[in-house]
């Protein structure tokens, strides 16, 4: 079968290999659709903090059953969550499933990039494994897991609704946090140094977007939507992250979602942080909590992300959708079989 492997740092190529037989208690899964996410992009410059399999954003179809498994046949469409916690450890008992020990160390094995690929038995028996509701197309349901993200981001912040927002970073990410924002009536500012992205979010409605770096555009914008009760770092810079936290409102709330390249320091002014009473978390993944959320809106219709696709490539053109979604005039890359 054909598969996108890493040769090395900065060096990816579809190659043939073996395809992989499902042991008992795995599934086999028919790839359909895969998203090009950023952590894949940091993954292939070797920046990435996070496991280095490629491709998580993906949706299928079941192509055998093992010994052991219940509740699937061959042929049902699935979403496949990659990571699950073991829900039995004091973090999972509080919730933040995304940071027990046992919830990175399990992946789909070779990847979503790949014509077909296995669910590991403990992925199957912890819930990671959804069938898609009839009407749901694979492009739209591509976004499951990064939907998933965003809404465990928010549920994370959690004194919403807000009022008013700003949002570093216009890439997908950043954009599905705008549909989210504007859907609970919040004005919503984006920044990023792509006027392409930048214009696509005031087409997806946001009340201001503007060049970052831009002291005259920055204060335009909160002119328009109030200083931002919640800053969403949908970006990993360290520059983002600094003026964020000079920018968000007294006792607001700054999401870090976007992952920093490893090694990223900042420098912040503590005094100045306390007085102002403001928030700073973190956010991690998603657990099967938000993706079965994130199937439900987009399966109901009541959040549509597939706009946000502006190219896509088949399995053997994958190196292509990793090169065109690194570059700023693109949103959206998914890779298709």
């Amino acid at each position: 079968m054909k598969a996108l492997v890493l040769e090395r740092q900065g060096v990816i190529r579809v190659e043939d290999v073996e395809r992989p037989s499902p042991a008992r208690g795995e599934l086999l899964v028919r790839m359909r659709a895969c998203g090009v996410c950023g952590t894949d992009l940091e993954k292939v410059r070797g920046e990435a903090v996070t496991p280095p399999v490629l491709g998580h954003e993906v949706v299928g179809e079941v192509a055998e059953v093992s010994e052991g498994v219940e509740g699937f046949s061959v042929g049902e469409r699935v979403f496949v969550h990659h990571h699950a916690p073991c829900y039995s450890c004091e973090l999972c008992a509080r919730g933040e499933y995304t940071m027990c020990p046992e919830f990175p160390k399990h992946n789909i094995r070779p990847g979503g990039f790949s014509e077909y690929f296995v669910v590991p038995e403990w992925n199957v028996k912890r819930g990671a494994v959804t069938t898609l509701p009839e009407g749901l197309d694979f492009e739209e349901a591509s976004f499951i897991e990064p939907l998933g993200c965003c809404i465990r981001g928010l549920g994370k912040v959690g004194n919403g609704p807000f009022h008013s927002a700003l949002v570093y970073g216009a890439g997908p990410v950043g954009l599905i946090f705008l549909k989210l924002l504007i859907g609970d009536g919040c004005r919503v500012a984006l920044t990023d140094v792509s006027e392409y992205r930048l214009d696509f979010a005031r087409r997806l409605g946001a009340s201001a977007a503007f060049h970052a770096g831009d002291v005259v555009a920055k204060r335009e914008a909160l002119e328009a939507v109030g200083r931002p009760e919640l800053v969403v770092l949908a970006t990993g810079s360290p520059n983002a992250f600094n003026d964020a936290l000079a920018t968000v409102e007294r006792g607001g709330s700054v999401l870090l979602f976007g992952a920093p390249p490893r090694g990223s320091t900042a420098e912040v002014d503590l005094a100045s942080f306390f007085i102002r009473g403001a928030r700073l978390v973190a956010s991690y993944s998603t657990s099967e909590k938000e993706t079965l959320r994130a199937v439900e809106m987009l399966g109901s219709g009541s959040l549509r992300l597939s706009d946000l696709i502006t190219h896509r490539f088949s399995l053997e053109e994958s190196p292509e959708a990793f090169r065109v979604a690194g570059e700023q005039r693109c949103i959206k890359a998914v890779v298709k079989a």
